[in-house]
C-alpha cells in the first residue's frame, strides 16, 4: 500500500544482495551508508517509513534480533513498514536463492 498523502523531508536508499542461508544480516554493521542521510545534524534522526523490494521471499526484524520476524514474500514486494523509528534492520534469507534487496527510507516532514 502506498501512502502519497505524506510529504517527505529526506530519503535514503540502499541496495544489497542477501545470500541464501544468511541469517540476521545486520544492516547497520554491513551497509556503511545506512542512516547517513538522516544524521547530518548533532542529534541522530531515524526514518519512520521504509519500502522494501525483494525478488525472493525474505524475513526482516526491526531494531533487534530478538524481535519477531516479518516474512516478506517476493509477491508482496514492495512491502511497506511505517510508524516506528527504524534504528536497524536484520534480514534473513532461506529461499534457496540469493535475493536482491532494495530499501527506500523516509522521514516525513513536520
Amino acid at each position: 500500500m502506498n501512502d502519497y498523502n505524506n510529504t517527505f523531508e529526506e530519503y535514503e536508499n540502499i541496495e544489497f544482495t542477501l545470500n541464501d542461508g544468511q541469517s540476521d544480516y545486520d544492516l547497520d554493521a554491513q551497509e556503511s551508508d545506512f542512516l547517513s542521510a538522516f544524521n547530518q545534524e548533532s542529534q541522530p534522526r531515524y526514518p519512520t517509513y521504509v519500502h522494501i523490494r525483494t525478488n525472493q521471499t525474505i524475513s526482516v526484524k526491526i531494531n533487534s534480533t530478538s524481535n519477531n520476524s516479518i516474512t516478506i514474500p517476493s509477491t508482496d514486494s514492495p512491502f511497506e513498514i511505517k510508524g516506528l523509528k527504524i534504528r536497524n534492520m536484520y534480514f534473513s534469507n532461506s529461499s534457496g536463492n540469493s535475493s536482491t534487496v532494495r530499501l527506500l527510507f523516509f522521514i516525513p516532514s513536520v
